[in-house]
């Protein structure tokens, strides 16, 4: 009982901390530039493209693999393959900006394209939005 509960409570300390490590406790707030509770289309644009300039070390336009998974987030590969979609192993600024639009609206509960801070709290945003903001 007591092994289950410490690999419990180490299981969540490193959720906790890969979760901080890609998009950090304040990361909503940090979108929100008005504070008014929802990241609008504009915020949200200028939240993933500043997120994009932070991995694209080399500033080269691009990120790869090694760019990306730099941090050593376990779905960091899985999230890269599903952003690249020319499979040419480089992500471009559309490339990224689109598979964050189409993360965004699998969250966007109430398809107003806006997220709210219950959605982006939500157990489905948790796995794709900390590689965004």
């Amino acid at each position: 009982m007591r092994k289950t509960i410490i690999l419990i409570l180490l299981f969540a300390a490193v959720v906790f901390l890969a979760w901080n490590a890609y998009a950090g406790p304040d990361a909503f707030s940090k979108a929100d530039k008005d504070g008014n509770g929802t990241i609008t289309s504009d915020e949200f644009e200028s939240a993933v493209t500043s997120k994009f300039r932070e991995y694209d070390k080399n500033n080269d336009g691009r990120i790869d693999i090694k760019e990306f998974s730099a941090k050593g987030h376990p779905d960091a590969v899985k999230e890269f393959k599903f952003m690249d979609r020319n499979s040419d192993g480089f992500v471009n600024a559309d490339e990224f900006y689109r598979a964050a639009i189409q993360r965004r609206d699998q969250i966007d509960f109430n398809r107003d394209s806006k997220i709210s801070k219950e959605e982006y709290n939500s157990n489905k945003a948790l796995p794709f939005l900390k590689f965004y903001f």
